[in-house]
C-alpha cells in the first residue's frame, strides 16, 4: 500500500521561521511571553483571547518590534464552537497551522466541600473541555499539512493535589492525561505533544482565579498566591526551546521537578506536608477577609 502522506514536518531542532503559530491566552502572562519566544523565532502568529484591547495591544508590539504577521482572533476558549473557530480561521488564513499552543487557564479557589460545581463546570470547559476541541480541530489540519505540534500549558499541581485549589488540579490532571494519550496516538501522524508543567509564575492568573467559597464573592480580583514565582519570559523561551527539541514534558526550574519528585516518591512526607500548607492558606485567606472587612 502507498503512503500518500506528505513527508515529515518535525520541527524538532530545526528552524521555526515562517511557522503558523496559534497561542491561546496570549493578551498577557505565559500566553504573551510564549507569542513573544515564537515571534523572536520568525514565527507567524495567530493570537487568541477574550480580552481583546490587551490583545490588540500584544500584537501592535510584536508586530513592531519583530515585524511578524500577527493575526488577532477574540476568542473564548471555553465556548467549543469558538475553540474550533480559532483553528479553522487560522488555517484559512496562513494555510497551515504548525503550532498550537493551549495556554489559556483560569484558576478556582476553595475547598473540594465547598465549590460551587457550576464555578468547576466553567474552569473545566476553559482549562479542558476547549483546549480539547481546540486540539481536534488543530490534528486535522496538522495531518494534511505532515505533522506539527501541540503545546499543552499544564502546571506542576496537574502532578499532586493543590490544597484549596482541588478543583483546578483536576482540570491539569485531565489535560495531563489525555496530552499523554494524544502524544502516543500521533506519533504516526508526526505531531508532538508537549506537555508545560510551570509552577509559580509572576503572572495576574490568581487575581483572575474564582473564588468558590460561600460568603468571600467579594473577594473576587485579589491575588491568592504564595509568593511571586518566576518571570514568564522564562516560561515562554523554555517552551519554544521543547518545540525545537520534540521534548514531552518540561519544569521550568529545578525547584519544581523536585518537588514533583517528592510527591510521587515520597507521598507521607508529601502528604503531611499538604496538611500543613491547608492549614496556612486557610488561615492566610482568613486574615486578609479580616484586614479588608476592617477597612
Amino acid at each position: 500500500m502507498t503512503d500518500n502522506r506528505r513527508p515529515a514536518h518535525r520541527l524538532e531542532g530545526s528552524s521555526l521561521k515562517g511557522k503558523v503559530a496559534v497561542v491561546t491566552g496570549a493578551s498577557r502572562g505565559i500566553g504573551a511571553a510564549i507569542a513573544e519566544a515564537l515571534a523572536e523565532e520568525g514565527c507567524r502568529l495567530v493570537l487568541a483571547a477574550r480580552s481583546v484591547d490587551r490583545l490588540e495591544e500584544v500584537a501592535a508590539y510584536l508586530t513592531r518590534r519583530h515585524g511578524n504577521a500577527v493575526l488577532t482572533i477574540p476568542t473564548d476558549i471555553g465556548d467549543e464552537s469558538q475553540a474550533r473557530n480559532l483553528i479553522e480561521r487560522a488555517a484559512d488564513q496562513f494555510g497551515a497551522v504548525d503550532i498550537l499552543v493551549n495556554n489559556a487557564g483560569v484558576g478556582i479557589y476553595g475547598a473540594v466541600d465547598e465549590l460551587r460545581l457550576d464555578d468547576l463546570r466553567h474552569v473545566f470547559e476553559v482549562n479542558f473541555f476547549g483546549p480539547m476541541a481546540a486540539m481536534q480541530e488543530a490534528v486535522r489540519v496538522m495531518r494534511q499539512n505532515g505533522g506539527g505540534t501541540i503545546v499543552n500549558v499544564s502546571s506542576i499541581v496537574g502532578k499532586f493535589p493543590q490544597p484549596l485549589g482541588g478543583g483546578y488540579t483536576a482540570t491539569k490532571f485531565a489535560l495531563q492525561g489525555a496530552s499523554g494519550a494524544a502524544r502516543a496516538e500521533l506519533k504516526r501522524d508526526n505531531i508532538d505533544v508537549v506537555l508545560i508543567c510551570p509552577g509559580l509564575t509572576d503572572t495576574e492568573f490568581s487575581e483572575h482565579s474564582r473564588i468558590s467559597v460561600p460568603g468571600a464573592e467579594h473577594r473576587q480580583g485579589e491575588r491568592h498566591s504564595l509568593g511571586q514565582g518566576i518571570e514568564p519570559e522564562r516560561v515562554g523561551r523554555r517552551t519554544v526551546t521543547a518545540i525545537k527539541r520534540g521534548e514531552r514534558e518540561v519544569y521550568i526550574t529545578l525547584f519544581d521537578r523536585a518537588l514533583v519528585w517528592t510527591a510521587v516518591h515520597l507521598p507521607a512526607l508529601f502528604h503531611w506536608a499538604l496538611i500543613y500548607v491547608t492549614r496556612y492558606r486557610r488561615r492566610l485567606f482568613e486574615a486578609e477577609a479580616e484586614d479588608s472587612s476592617s477597612q
